[in-house]
């Protein structure tokens, strides 16, 4: 097992989270099926992690009900993310964590950290182990904006300087992904935030 993995689990504890380490996203995923109560209507925050595990799949087959925008057409896509906030357990993942276990979210819309912060009853973080970064805050932030927003401007089609560069240029981009950036320095209240870290890459 990724001794890095574990570090990271004992430092969300610390910080009020619950962590758990699996060596691959099967056990995770089977961890995360057996996890949630039976008939839950689960939200998906934008998650290319949770589409790589093939989780809402899996949870539709589970006998769960699946709220997921990216199934479906633009127009109704707002209302998706509302009704979302509203179901008892959400599924996203992290653009990174310290190894002293700050996450660091940046949002288009903010549905994801809304969610992540209030709504949901329990909030499952999945998270692979190229999330993970040296240092703190500064270097959390950098590997978003060197790794994952590079990446998801590519998947995206966005014509951004770091989709087009892989460098950002806050002064030229003309359709930011960043408008909002979010640390958790603890575990938000009066829920449940289950961090799940895999000891594979997944994800940007």
């Amino acid at each position: 097992m990724n001794d890095m993995l574990n570090r990271v689990a004992d430092a969300l504890r610390s910080r009020g989270f619950d962590a758990a380490v699996f060596e691959s996203s099967a056990d995770a995923a089977s961890f995360i099926l057996g996890d949630i109560p039976e008939g839950q209507t689960v939200a998906i925050g934008g998650s290319m992690t949770v589409k790589q595990m093939d989780l809402h799949t899996r949870l539709r087959q589970a006998g769960h009900t699946v709220l997921w925008h990216w199934e479906e057409e633009p127009a109704k896509r707002a209302a998706l993310l509302h009704e979302a906030m509203n179901a008892p357990v959400y599924l996203c993942s992290a653009n990174a964590v310290t190894e002293d276990g700050l996450m660091v979210q940046i949002d288009g819309n903010g549905n994801r950290v809304a969610a992540m912060c209030y709504g949901p009853n329990t909030v499952y973080v999945v998270i692979g182990r190229n999330k993970i970064v040296e240092g703190g805050y500064q270097q959390a932030v950098r590997r978003i904006k060197q790794v994952a927003c590079p990446g998801n401007a590519r998947r995206l089609n966005l014509s951004t300087p770091c989709g087009i560069t892989g460098s950002c240029d806050v002064s030229a981009c003309r359709n930011s992904m960043c408008h909002i950036t979010v640390s958790f320095d603890l575990a938000p209240g009066g829920k449940r935030t289950q961090v799940v870290l895999i000891d594979e890459d997944l994800g940007c």
